[in-house]
C-alpha cells in the first residue's frame, strides 16, 4: 500500500530484515548480525519500534500440530458503497474471530477475506450469520485454500526500499 514512508537507512534495513528472519534474537545476536556494537543497536532497535515502523511481535504457530482446520478465501460484494456501509461491513469483520485478515480490493470484488475455521461446515454456519447480520453484502464467493505454496516469511525490503541497480543498455 503506498503511503507516506519514513526514512530509514542500510543499518535499519539491516536490522528490519534480521528482525523478519528472527523476531526472538538477543540484542547481542542482533548487533552482530547487523555489524553493529549492542549499544547502538539497540537504541536503533527502539527508535523503530518508537517510530511504528516495527509495531509488534508475533510467534509463527502451526496450527496443523495442534488441530484439524479449513482456511477459506472469500470474495465479498457490497450492493451499497458508502463509506457508513464499508464500515460496518468492515466492523462486522473486524469482531469475527474467524476473519484472519481482510483487504479492500478494487476489481470485480469489494473485499477478500481471509477465514480459518474448524471446518467447511463450521464455515457455512459462520457465512449464514454473517450474511444476516449484514444485509448489505451482495454476494460472496468462497474459495477453500487446498495448500499453502509460499508461506509469507516477512516483505522484501532490500526490493522495495534500495533505489533499483540501473542495467548497461
Amino acid at each position: 500500500m503506498a503511503r507516506k514512508s519514513q526514512k530509514v537507512d542500510r543499518i535499519d534495513l539491516k536490522i528490519l530484515s534480521a528482525l523478519q528472519d528472527k523476531g526472538r534474537s538477543s540484542n547481542l545476536e542482533l548487533a552482530a548480525k547487523v555489524g553493529l556494537s549492542p549499544s547502538p543497536c539497540h537504541n536503533r532497535h527502539r527508535a523503530l519500534e518508537k517510530s511504528g515502523i516495527i509495531h509488534g511481535y508475533r510467534a509463527d504457530i502451526d496450527l496443523a500440530k495442534l488441530t484439524d482446520y479449513v482456511e477459506i478465501l472469500s470474495f465479498v460484494t457490497l450492493h451499497k458503497h458508502g463509506r457508513t456501509q464499508q464500515g460496518a461491513f468492515e466492523k462486522l469483520i473486524e469482531g469475527t474471530s474467524q476473519a484472519i485478515a481482510c483487504y479492500q480490493i478494487s476489481g470485480n470484488f469489494d473485499y477478500i477475506v481471509h477465514f480459518v475455521c474448524r471446518s467447511v461446515s463450521d464455515y457455512v454456519d459462520l457465512h449464514h450469520r454473517l450474511i444476516e447480520d449484514e444485509p448489505n453484502i451482495a454476494s460472496v464467493t468462497t474459495n477453500v485454500i487446498m495448500s499453502e505454496t509460499k508461506k509469507f516469511a516477512g516483505y522484501p525490503l532490500r526490493e522495495l526500499i534500495e533505489p533499483a541497480e540501473t542495467k548497461p543498455d
